[in-house]
């Protein structure tokens, strides 16, 4: 893997199971999580995620390729990268 590093943002359906899925997602094609962040938003029916990871170009599109054919993922943001 590379070593950029990359945030995606999720707007996700705030019910039972929705964190093991995305998760779940991750270790399938062998993906660390460097940290990962949930909140409730302002309506209850709804979540944001923030979940940071290392990867090339090609590892972050492929993860946000995957991530939106989810359906509990409502919205997704690949946010800037931060080189090392």
């Amino acid at each position: 893997m590379g070593t950029d590093r990359f945030s995606i943002e999720l707007l996700v359906s705030n019910h039972y199971g929705v964190l093991n899925r995305i998760t779940g997602l991750y270790a399938r094609r062998g993906y660390n999580i460097d940290s990962l962040y949930v909140n409730e938003t302002e309506n209850p029916a709804l979540s944001r995620m923030l979940i940071v990871s290392r990867g090339d170009e090609a590892i972050q599109t492929q993860m946000v390729r995957q991530l939106s054919k989810l359906y509990d993922v409502q919205e997704i943001t690949l946010l800037a990268k931060v080189k090392r």
